[in-house]
Parts: C-alpha cells; structure tokens; sequence
C-alpha cells in the first residue's frame, strides 16, 4: 500500500486562542475520513488509500489545511450509511464505501472541521469541537469533553457520544443523534431535519421552523425555552424548572414535567403540552 503523508504545522506557534487554531476544510471531496485528536498544535493529513479517479490535494495556508476533491457538482446521488455507503460521481460511476480514498487526519484536541462533499466520517474523542458540514456526509462522533458545535446542512446525518454543551444549527433533511448533553443546548432547525437526545442537562434553546423535530428522551433542564414555527415539534421526555413554549402554525410541543413556572403562546391550530394537559 502507498502512504502519501503531508505533514502540515504553521511556521510560528499557534496561540492558543480558537481564532489562531489550526483548521481544516475537506472540500468537493469523495472520501472516508478519520479525524484522531492528538496533544499538538499543528495538523497532519495521511491518505493511506488513494483512488486515482478520486484524486486529493492536500495544501495548506497559514492556519488553515485543504483537503479538496475538486469534484464540486460532479457528486451526484449518495445513498446508505456507514459500510454501504455509496455515491455517484459524474465522468466516475458508482462509487463504493471500498472504493473512496480513505483519509486520516492528526488535529489539535479542539477540532476544527469544515466539510462538503460525500464523506463517511468518524471523529475521536476530542476537547471541544467545530463541524460545519454540507452534502451527503456520515460522521460518527466520539465523545466531546467541552462544546460541541454543528453546522449541518443538506442530507448529512451525525450520531454521536456525549459533549458538555451542544450548539446546533441545522437546515434541510439533516439528522443528529447524542447520546447525553451535560450542560445545556441551543438548537436551531429549519426544514425537515431532526435532532434526536437521549439524556439532557442544562438550559435548552430550542427554535424549530418548517417540519423539523427535537426529540430528547429524558433528564433534567433549568430552562426551557421552545418556539416552533410551522409544523415541526419539541418534545422533552424530562423534567424543567421552567417552561417559556410557542407555537405559530400546527405544531406540537411537549414537556413531561415543569417543577415551576409556565409561560405558554399559541397562534393557529398548535398544541403545547405538560405531562398530559393541552395548552
């Protein structure tokens, strides 16, 4: 097997500031990536599985590292997830999850990734982390110690561990799934996209438009504040101190139990539930 590595730092130290830390842009690209956080300052990229059709330029300026594809509208279909994972690329035909060029990225503990393309990605356990991401992308998320902040649109989907914050914006069909949140989330959605939580602490933001859907399973909020715009929906299997819930259109939100005060506005045919009881 060919090893193409280009070892990538800046020519001074980094600061250690997130405005100064290194980052890296996947772009136009076809790939399968693996992001492994390390204790360093710089970035190191390794394509350990080259495909010829599927050619990767690795460059970098300043703090910043490129990954490009260049196939920019030749990425066409995307379909399955994971190991099944196939795509189809104009002027290449189908490719399979085997057939992408596999590619291993060293970043700081703070993770800086932006992407497009049609990727199917896994990230290690990291400090905090920076995903903005748009196309057909897979990732696979493992725990984040601190903050978690992702940008998504498209038709991507994340599943992921645990992070002490969860800072999320998404637009159109994309998917998020987190084991636990520690420490609050806001949550932004438009279109049909859905964020789905298993455990949840802290205060939650939660501001749907369009048909998407927060679901989180259980836990225990400070504050909760949900609008919902359309006819998407927040329901929250746990308990707040306090519940600030809006609705204009049809949709739905729904908290099991409020231990203190309720503040409840509806416009249209919606419904804002505690426990059982309809607004």
């Amino acid at each position: 097997m060919r090893l193409w590595t280009a070892i990538l730092a800046a020519a001074a130290a980094f600061s250690a500031t997130a405005a100064n830390a290194a980052s890296v842009e996947i772009r136009d690209a076809v790939a399968r990536v693996t992001v492994v956080p390390q204790d360093r300052s710089d970035v190191r990229v390794e394509i350990v599985r080259p495909n010829a059709e599927l050619p990767l330029k690795v460059s970098v300026s300043g703090d910043r590292t490129l990954v490009d594809g260049d196939l920019g509208r030749r990425i066409r279909d995307c379909n399955g997830m994971g190991g099944s994972a196939r795509v189809n690329v104009r002027g290449v035909g189908k490719v399979s999850y085997d057939e992408m060029p596999q590619v291993v990225i060293y970043t700081p503990r703070d993770v800086n990734l932006e992407a497009n393309g049609a990727l199917v990605g896994a990230v290690g356990r990291s400090a905090s982390l920076e995903l903005h991401n748009s196309g057909c992308a897979n990732w696979t998320i493992a725990d984040v110690a601190g903050e978690a902040e992702l940008r998504q649109s498209g038709a991507g989907n994340v599943k992921m561990g645990t992070a002490g914050r969860l800072d999320v914006h998404l637009s159109g069909a994309a998917n998020i799934h987190a084991v636990g949140v520690r420490d609050g989330m806001d949550a932004q959605l438009s279109g049909a996209g859905g964020v789905t939580i298993d455990t949840f602490g802290g205060a939650m933001e939660a501001d749907v438009s369009g048909v998407g859907q927060i679901r989180i399973a259980d836990g225990r909020a400070t504050h909760v504040r949900a609008s919902v715009s359309g006819i998407g929906g927040v329901d929250f299997g746990g308990a707040a101190q306090d519940l600030d819930a809006s609705i204009s259109g049809l949709g739905n939100i729904r908290v099991k139990e409020v231990t203190g005060s309720v503040s409840k506005s509806v416009s249209g045919g919606g419904r804002i539930r505690v426990g059982n009881r309809p607004s």
